[in-house]
């Protein structure tokens, strides 16, 4: 079984920003009564330099082009609201992210408080389930407002990163404007379900030009795989081999069903791309196919469930794949349902197989409640059946 361990190295911060210099104060260092010392930039620097553990970050400025875009595209917030900013982010799944917006005026601040907040409860949604320690880093994360300027603290100690942001002005204007202490903790309860309803983006699911199940499936019942792609060949190849190795004629439907999952969870690793926002970050080919998990050994959840799905239909055991309903955030995930002796089991091979831990069964055969009790999993409802089975649930056999 695989173990990922993903250790965050503390490093000395200012040598290891990508484009993260120094900036000269400028201007808006006095406006409206604020008196920060350093332009926002430097506020930035400020800020993950007051953190213990942090990766190497990449920052962006005003003076960027993706940072226009950075604005409309992630926070939602309107970029001639701002006069200026910086946002220092880390890459793969990595959530550390520290923002510094000084908004045009100082009336702009609470609808910017208000979308960030927001953004901190999407954000969190995309790491659920995959990398539980980074989410549960992102729903601490908070927002901190003095005057014009409104920074968010998604970090290890968020407190200590709003001191620090606050230092960066005049004592005596600490607290000023629309509410230095007006921070808003996300915390477990404020992850609304409709803000945080799914993972990742299925793209392209259903219409993936390289892997077509229905043909593979077919030269497995008939075996005579002379029409496939190479793509498909290699998916059937591999397939067989799994089944050769950990399936025999004794095993009933659900021990079948428990080693094709451990199999699964075991070998492959999610794709990382799915949390990553550089313009160069993206899935690795194949990723939302069984192609994915059975030879490049990473994959997003379409990979998992296609994977899965792909195994149960050659094995004979009846499955479907549920595809959730898309959050504000844009993101769709996916899973299985089998059915055994009449009743309905979802199963999650994706989130049974956790960024930073040991793979395990916590979503294996659970009900329908069960996934309702979280905030990630929300689906058609009237598009599938209810899966209320608990004679096969992992541990009851």
């Amino acid at each position: 079984m695989k173990k990922i361990i993903y250790s965050i190295v503390t490093i000395l911060l200012l040598f290891s920003f990508t484009g993260c210099s120094r900036q000269q104060s400028s201007e808006t260092d006095m406006i409206s009564g604020e008196s920060a010392n350093m332009a926002p930039g430097d506020i930035t620097v400020a800020i993950v330099e007051s953190q213990r553990e942090l990766p190497a970050l990449t920052q962006i400025t005003s003076e960027d082009a993706d940072f226009a875009t950075w604005l409309s595209d992630y926070y939602f917030i309107q970029t001639e609201k701002v006069t200026d900013g910086a946002v220092c982010y880390a890459d793969g799944v990595e959530a550390g992210e520290i923002a510094v917006l000084l908004m045009a005026d100082e009336k702009d601040c609470e609808a910017a408080e208000e979308a960030l907040t927001e953004y901190i409860r999407n954000r969190a949604g995309v790491f659920e389930g995959y990398a539980p320690q980074q989410a549960a880093m992102v729903k601490e994360g908070i927002v901190a407002v003095n005057g014009r300027y409104v920074a968010l603290l998604i970090c290890p100690e968020p407190q200590t990163a709003k001191k620090a942001f606050l230092d960066c002005f005049d004592t005596d204007t600490k607290g000023a404007g629309n509410g230095a202490e007006n921070e808003n903790s996300t915390g477990e309860n404020a992850a609304s379900e409709s803000s945080s309803e799914s993972e990742e983006v299925v793209r392209g699911a259903g219409t993936e030009d390289s892997y077509n199940a229905e043909a593979v499936l077919q030269a497995w019942r008939t075996g005579d795989d002379s029409s496939l792609s190479e793509i498909d060949s290699s998916i059937l190849e591999a397939a067989k081999d799994v089944i050769a190795s950990e399936i025999d004629d004794t095993m009933s439907d659900y021990e079948k069903e428990l080693a094709i999952h451990d199999f699964i969870t075991g070998w492959s690793n999610f794709d990382y791309g799915v949390f990553g926002r550089s313009s160069e970050d993206g899935f690795t080919d194949g990723s939302n196919t069984p192609y994915g998990v059975l030879i490049d050994r990473s994959a997003m959840c379409h990979g998992y469930s296609s994977t899965f799905q792909l195994f149960m239909d050659m094995l004979d055991i009846e499955c479907i794949t549920v595809f959730g309903t898309p959050g504000s955030n844009g993101v769709q995930h996916s899973w299985n349902m089998v059915k055994l002796d009449g009743e309905w089991y979802c199963v999650d091979c994706a989130w049974d197989d956790p960024i930073g831990g040991s793979p395990g069964h916590n979503y294996f055969n659970v009900t329908s409640d069960d996934l309702r009790k979280g905030s990630i999993h929300r689906w058609d409802e009237s598009l599938v059946p209810e899966a209320t089975g608990t004679t096969y649930a992992y541990g009851s056999r």
